[in-house]
């Protein structure tokens, strides 16, 4: 099993290691890791009982809100995770 999922992982990384990317490829591909990201957590954050709910009255919507000021303000993942969850907290204690 080991082998089923590592050579097919390290096949292109081994063949594909000195081959150089064009810029808008590299500039491109940096920004996969935010919009990977995104996706997984958008979805989660506004349903709530298998509903969506996008308004500012889910807790969860907030703390994507704060937690996006303060990253692109701040650049600190440490901060913006605080924030996040604070915020989740406090509307969760607060909108019940």
């Amino acid at each position: 099993m080991w082998a089923v999922t590592y050579f097919p992982r390290l096949i292109p990384l081994a063949a594909l290691s000195q081959v150089r990317l064009p810029r808008v490829v590299m500039t491109w591909l940096s920004y996969l890791p935010a919009a990977i990201l995104s996706a997984l957590i958008l979805p989660g954050a506004i349903t709530a009982d298998g509903a969506i709910d996008a308004g500012l009255a889910n807790p969860n919507v907030m703390a994507l809100l704060a937690s996006f000021i303060i990253a692109v303000r701040t650049k600190s993942l440490v901060l913006t995770m605080v924030i996040g969850s604070l915020t989740v907290f406090v509307g969760q204690v607060v909108l019940g």
